[in-house]
This record gives C-alpha cells, structure tokens and sequence, in this order.
C-alpha cells in the first residue's frame, strides 16, 4: 500500500481469473472464445466510483458499461468464486466493506450492504472457495480479519481476527486453493503469515511455523498461487524482487526455491514492485514496477522455477502500474496507470511465448488503484 497525504482517487480494474483454472485454453466456466460472444467484464473503481467494461475477448475492444457509487478512497474489489457478487474495500479509519450483486448479462452492480471491515485502512481482499467468506488485510491495524457472507451476498460483523501487530502492515490474504489455510504478506516484518482456515466457522489460528521470512527490507506486498496449487509466488514492495516458493497444501507450509529481480540490469533509478499474477496456463508470470513503469514477464519451468523473458512499457505509455490483470481465457492483459493521470492499457498475450503485445491506446479512466477481470456466467 503507497501511504499518502493525498486523497485517494483511485481506479481499480479487477481481475479475477475465476478458482481452480488448471490448462491452457477455455475450461469450465471461462470464455470460449467464440466470436467476441463471451461476457468478460473489466471493473474499474476510481474515487468513489467503480466503473463497468465489457471486454470482447475476439477483437479486444473494451466498451464502457456504467458506473456505480461504492464509498470513498475505493481500494482493492474482490469478486466471489461464482461471480454472483462483488465486495469493494474502503480504505479509511475504520474501513468499510461495500457489496454488491452482479448482473449476469450486463455487469451492472447494484449495492446491497456494508459493515466494518474489522479493522483500520484495509488493503486488499480475497473470498474463499465456499464464497461464505470474505478475508480482510487492514494494514494500518495488523490484522486479517474474516468477514462472513450471506446467502443473499450481504456481509456481517467480523467473525475472527487474526493480529500481527501494530507495524505488520498485512497487504493481502491469500486463501489456498483447498480452502483450508491462508497466507498473509506483511511488510512491515519481512514475513509471510502461515494461518489456518476453518471454513466452517471463519476461524484463523496460526500455522507451524506461523512465518516464513523474506529478505530484510524487501516488504512483501502480494501473493498468487500457481494453478496447479504447488507453487506460490510472492512480489516484494522495496528491494522489487519476485520469490517464487514450494507449496505444501498438506501443511499450508511455503519452501523457499527462487528469487529474481523484477527490474532489467543496469536499471539505477527509483521503483517499487506492486502486483503479480500468474498466467491461467501455469506457464507464465508476471509482476509490475512502479518507477521503472514496466510490467515484468518470466516464464516457469515444471519445478516452478522462473526464467526472465523481459520487461513491456507499452511504449512509454504505462505509468506507475499498481495494479494489472489477466482475462480468464489468458489472451489479454490490462494494466492500469496510478500516475500520468491513470488510464487502461490492454496487451495481447502471446500463447507460445508469455510476451505481450499493445493493443490499442490508452483508455481513460482515474487514477489507478487495483486492477481486476471476471468471465459472467
């Protein structure tokens, strides 16, 4: 998270590639592909806004669907494993969690509720794969919390909390894909928490061992687990490496194995490392540079080990990259600009290679805060 005096006005375009995506190509409940005729929709928060794009996945083109108020200093969205409902983070003191139900046909949001997020100023937000429960890293606070959901997508009071201490900083809970633990990078200590997940209850007790350390002072800021679930990789915020870990879902246990610089050779000016997602096919990864204004590519061998292949600027048009996403069919990217006053860019994601290609210019927008995309059913 970037602490700021200023006011937030924030975009955020939400990627959700959908839960348990394993191969190449279209799968249960992604896009065939076929004619553009899929609902891929690309949701954007700016402010206090969240702004709706369908996104034709034959031509890339990216149209414009509306907006819908969700609060102030929108942060991070998450949507449920069903895209049925999504839930928006305000970040603030105490923050707030909105939700929302979510058209099938249109993307249209209509808002349902809100309730406390169990915390101060929250980062970001994953749901587990029951979709009962939302989890919640409230930076300022320390703490993870676990929001339930209801049936009709209503969020409640918080039903536990899990606290690292006042300077954690958490940045994001990430849920594994067999539900039954969560792990939690905390910049603030250079560690990443190892929790339990009772999904029955919401429960979050800590793991043995309830840490694994990263380098000193690399803070890190975001997690994505492979798609084959025996792979995690972690970005971290200061020293801008990417660390790539064994996955034991047996344990909930990380294993060191890899780490690599997300900035090319010789690069000497200031930049800090913010987002990473791995590829639906499981052959690639990916991670953003905030100063350099790169989105950094590595291809992954069998073992989960990570090879650079190089870095994409979009010809100068990308400007501090908080956040960026992949469609669940694996053929695009969209990366969205914090800086140079925000905007959306869409690259084209080469299937043989994990290289991305421009598509298109900018497309306007706010700042950008999180960027996010989901396949309606």
């Amino acid at each position: 998270m970037l602490r700021s005096t200023a006011p937030l006005g924030s975009l955020l375009v939400l990627v959700l590639a959908g839960y348990g995506c394993g191969g190449a190509g279209a799968a249960a409940g992604t896009p065939d592909g076929g004619g553009g005729s899929d609902r891929t929709f690309v949701y954007v928060s700016g402010g206090s806004t969240i702004s709706v794009f369908s996104l034709d996945t034959a031509t890339g083109a990216l149209t414009a669907r509306g907006t819908t108020a969700a609060g102030k200093n929108v942060a991070y969205l998450a949507h449920d494993p069903g895209s049925r409902r999504l839930f928006a983070l305000n970040e603030a003191i105490p923050g707030l969690v909105v939700a929302f139900s979510v058209d099938q046909m249109t993307g249209a949001l209509t808002r349902l509720n809100d309730a406390p997020s169990g915390g101060d100023s929250p980062a970001q937000a994953s749901v587990d794969r029951s979709g009962r429960w939302l989890l919640v890293a409230n930076y300022d606070s320390g703490s993870v919390a676990t929001i339930p959901i209801a049936a009709d997508g209503k969020v409640g009071a918080f039903a536990s909390r899990q606290d690292f201490g006042a300077k954690a900083q958490p940045h994001f809970a990430a849920v594994d894909p067999a539900n039954r633990f969560v792990l939690v990078p905390c910049k603030g200590l250079d560690q990443i928490g190892q929790l339990r997940f009772a999904a029955d209850s919401g429960t979050l007790t800590a793991n043995a061992p309830a840490f694994v350390a990263t380098a000193a002072m690399a803070h890190p800021r975001h997690l994505a687990f492979h798609p084959g679930g025996r792979f995690v990789y972690g970005i971290n915020e200061a020293n801008s490496t990417m660390d790539a870990y064994g996955y034991d879902d047996a344990t909930g246990r990380l294993t060191p194995l890899q780490t690599l610089s997300t900035l090319p050779d010789g690069f000497s000016g200031n930049s800090t490392a913010a987002g990473v997602e791995v590829h639906p096919s499981g052959n690639f990864l990916y991670g953003s540079n905030r100063g350099h204004n790169s989105i950094v590519s590595y291809r992954l061998d069998a073992q989960g080990r990570m090879t650079l292949l190089g870095h994409e600027t979009g010809a100068g048009l990308i400007a501090t990259p908080r956040s960026f996403a992949i469609d669940p069919s694996g053929r695009y990217l969209v990366a969205g600009n914090q800086g140079a006053g925000g905007g959306i860019l869409l690259f084209r994601i080469d299937a043989a290679t994990g290289r991305l290609q421009r598509v298109g210019n900018l497309t306007a927008t706010p700042a950008a805060y999180y960027v996010g995309i989901t396949y309606l059913r």
